[in-house]
């Protein structure tokens, strides 16, 4: 079996401090920090990896029609560049024009080149909602530091008769990471379950990532409404039963 990078998002744990400590449990070696002002980034970088967690990736958003967020976000840049944390994970937004969005990205992209970080589009309307976007915006921006982070549940949100496992066999060539979230498969639904009581079809998933020889990081994403009155162990236990299946499967 190919050696796997699993993270997982510190929102889940309420927070990078229960997330360091509770995350070996679950054999879970990475965690995705959220983006924070430079000065704060530091120290929590250095306690993560203290504790024997590797800080994967960072998360955040850019207003691609705002320049403040704009300045912000190549700040993050500097900031990863400095703590060698190799991908950004983006939500891009703002800009309705797509050519002027495009471009926009493209620059964002050879600001991260220059600082030998990568920036994984979430799947997220406007520009990456599906396999048809995603392909649509990689050759446009045409960088080799953009890429897309593929969300296995927000296929099914954000689209009705998609399925993920479809999605990325169509665009795994540009795939730098991904979001492993299962969910009931209801278009706008939130209802997003542990690992393997959904219909995302992780078995399809992983096998289409090894033939691709994929290597990025895999972050488990529990989120929604069957998360949200959790307390960090219920939280904790869901991420447990989430990495078991996996290795039921025998992907992890």
């Amino acid at each position: 079996m190919p050696s796997r990078k699993f993270s997982c998002r510190e929102p889940v744990y309420r927070g990078w401090e229960n997330a360091i400590g509770l995350l070996p449990d679950a054999g879970v070696s990475g965690l995705e920090i959220s983006v924070r002002p430079s000065e704060e980034l530091q120290p929590i970088v250095a306690a993560v990896r203290e504790a024997g967690i590797e800080p994967m990736t960072l998360a955040g958003g850019v207003k691609l029609d705002d320049e403040e967020s704009i300045a912000a976000y190549i700040d993050t840049l500097d900031a990863m560049a400095r703590l060698q944390i190799p991908i950004l994970f983006t939500s891009a937004s703002g800009e309705e024009d797509r050519d002027r969005a495009m471009g926009r990205l493209r620059e964002l992209a050879q600001e991260a080149a220059g600082r030998d970080v990568v920036i994984s589009l979430e799947t997220h309307p406007p520009y990456c909602q599906n396999a048809d976007d995603m392909l649509a915006t990689m050759a446009a921006t045409d960088h080799s530091h953009l890429g897309i982070n593929l969300d296995t549940a927000n296929i099914f949100y954000y689209n009705e008769g998609r399925d993920s496992a479809d999605e990325l066999d169509r665009v795994i060539d540009h795939v730098v990471s991904l979001h492993l979230k299962d969910t009931d498969g209801g278009f706008k639904s939130a209802q997003f379950p542990p690992l393997g009581e959904g219909v995302v079809q992780f078995e399809r998933i992983f096998a289409t990532l090894d033939a691709a020889g994929f290597d990025g990081p895999l972050t488990l994403e529990l989120e929604g409404p069957l998360m949200r009155d959790l307390d960090v162990d219920g939280r904790h236990e869901a991420v447990v039963a989430s990495m078991e299946y996996l290795r039921c499967i025998g992907v992890a």
